[in-house]
């Protein structure tokens, strides 16, 4: 059951990454929105597992820096009622900053992921942080624990191919149009790090074919097919789909057969 509340968390930085811009019909282009109209936004999920109902909530919002052209990003995830009591309270936290890269693109400054929780009574942290040193060409990793860090690999940005950014900056980058158009059928691997060294995100808008497979969703609106490196949210290797309707709406997303059990969904909350 543990194992599957963490499983939840996954569904909202995708389902975050894209509210709020206008999904089209399937066979048409997502128009590009720039990261300044980004900013301001915040969306909060509740997430569901079996005949269990908001199990979790997510929140996602973008804020403007002080400094012009930078942004922050914070992803919170929380356990509810009983879930909470399973969990020890566990709090999922990650924050990223992030500046403009030209024109429609983001690249990573900082990037930290923390999980916070309690135990016999106490409130303690696990923490990771990654520092990207652009005229070293370095990507600087520390890990820590209740507020104390210590120095971890020290990885080498490179010189070709696509730059490697944080989860969050990702997929702000996939929604401001930095990675092509989300038409149906492509492909899009985002470069990431984990403590390993590089990684992908893998983003495919599946096809008419691809979503024949898919009967839970609806066959109008957009749906995508996520997977991320299991170490990024400290889960298993489950994929995620997410389904946008017609007017672009998040109106369902699944982490499919969590430890074997069944789907978790994440909905974005009525009021939203």
């Amino acid at each position: 059951m543990r194992r599957a509340i963490l499983m939840l968390f996954i569904a909202c930085p995708l389902l975050a990454g894209v509210v709020g811009a206008a999904l089209p019909l399937p066979g048409t282009v997502l128009a590009p929105r720039p990261p300044a109209a980004m900013a301001g936004e915040e969306q909060c999920f509740t997430l569901d597992f079996l005949v269990f109902k908001d199990l979790a909530e997510g929140r996602l919002r973008l804020t403007a820096e002080p400094v012009p052209g930078r942004y922050r990003a914070e992803l919170v995830a929380r356990t509810l009622g009983v879930a909470s009591w399973l969990t020890g309270d566990r709090i999922q936290r990650y924050v990223a900053v992030m500046e403009e890269d030209g024109p429609g693109r983001l690249r990573s400054v900082n990037y930290e992921s923390a999980i916070e929780k309690r135990s016999h009574g106490e409130l303690k942290d696990r923490r990771k942080r990654y520092r990207f040193d652009y005229r070293a060409g370095k990507v600087y990793q520390e890990k820590g624990e209740n507020g104390s860090f210590s120095p971890g690999p020290v990885f080498e940005l490179p010189s070709a191919g696509g730059r490697p950014v944080d989860i969050l900056t990702g997929f702000y980058n996939l929604r401001a149009g930095a990675y092509g158009p989300l038409t149906p059928g492509a492909l899009i691997r985002i470069p990431t790090f984990t403590t390993r060294g590089m990684t992908e995100i893998e983003v495919e808008v599946l096809a008419a074919a691809a979503r024949a497979a898919q009967p839970f969703f609806p066959a109008t609106g957009t749906l995508l097919r996520v997977r991320v490196d299991p170490e990024i949210f400290e889960t298993g290797d489950s994929e995620l789909y997410a389904w946008f309707d017609e007017s672009g709406r998040p109106a369902a997303g699944l982490v499919e057969n969590v430890i074997g059990l069944g789907h978790v969904y994440g909905r974005l909350r009525k009021e939203q």
